[in-house]
């Protein structure tokens, strides 16, 4: 059984990501760890005024919130906790947020992360957007969740691809597809010239991998349509559960449309989640 990690900062953005986690984890058989991360601003909590011993109070103010993360649970899931192994874990602050996530996650052999879009407004001045800190150097697959989603059985994904190392994904998908018993669409955007030479290249690769619930389809790029509304189009009849994408160094064509700085605003205007998976 694998661990994954959700964050939390009570907000109610966050919500959204423990909730479609637990989902991810029943569906899996997935051990959570429902991670919050305390930092204490205020040096009078720090450090005891009267014996200017430091971090004396930290102890208390990580339990007195792990507490707190006991009773949020309950909140959370009102009608009941579903029936998934989890543990709460609360944590001093390191180098930043998304550091200490990191950093967790390496040491404890963490196999998913997930956050919601957008956290309380202390994290997001204080401390920046987690979700985009840790696009660029979560290790593990990263799943982002829309604070207007609302979680469902995940039945569906869908894998936009740049075709670029498509059996070493399709080997992380298709595993990904069994643990949750879902369908697959996978989505190769490019221009006509590339479509028409590669054509014989590409409905091979399909063929490899298609079956009663795989699915590919190469789309024509438009050059005057833009790719939010061509993507949207296209996202808004399939209404996967859940959007994947690789994480690459190299600026293919998709990457440069997509990813890093688009990827989030175009698929969670769609309201779905997005999984990012690392490339080896």
């Amino acid at each position: 059984m694998g661990k994954i990690l959700v964050t939390t900062d009570f907000s109610g953005h966050s919500r959204k990501g423990i909730r479609f986690a637990f989902q991810y984890a029943q569906q899996t058989q997935s051990k959570v760890v429902l991670l919050h991360v305390l930092n204490l601003f205020d040096p009078e909590i720090a450090i005891d005024s009267r014996t200017a011993t430091p971090q004396l109070r930290w102890e208390e103010a990580l339990q007195l919130k792990t507490n707190q993360l006991k009773k949020y649970i309950h909140v959370v899931f009102p009608s009941g906790i579903p029936k998934v192994d989890y543990e709460i874990v609360c944590l001093k602050l390191e180098r930043s947020l998304a550091a200490t996530v990191i950093h967790y996650t390496k040491a404890h052999a963490i196999e998913m992360v997930f956050c919601s879009e957008n956290g309380a407004s202390i994290y997001k001045t204080l401390l920046g957007s987690l979700p985009e800190a840790l696009l660029h150097h979560c290790p593990v697959p990263l799943c982002i969740v829309p604070n207007r989603y609302r979680t469902t059985p995940i039945q569906s994904l869908c894998y936009l691809t740049d075709m670029a190392h498509i059996d070493d994904e399709m080997t992380q998908i298709t595993t990904l597809q069994r643990r949750l018993e879902a369908r697959v669409e996978v989505l190769f955007f490019a221009y006509e010239l590339e479509l028409k030479a590669r054509f014989t290249q590409l409905h091979e690769t399909a063929k490899s991998y298609e079956s009663d619930t795989v699915r590919f389809q190469y789309i024509q790029l438009i050059p005057q349509t833009p790719f939010k509304e061509l993507l949207h189009r296209l996202l808004h009849p399939l209404k996967p559960s859940l959007v994947v994408l690789f994480r690459t160094p190299n600026r293919s064509l998709l990457s440069r449309m997509l990813f890093p700085s688009k990827t989030s605003a175009l698929v969670l205007e769609n309201h779905l989640p997005l999984l990012v998976i690392p490339k080896l």
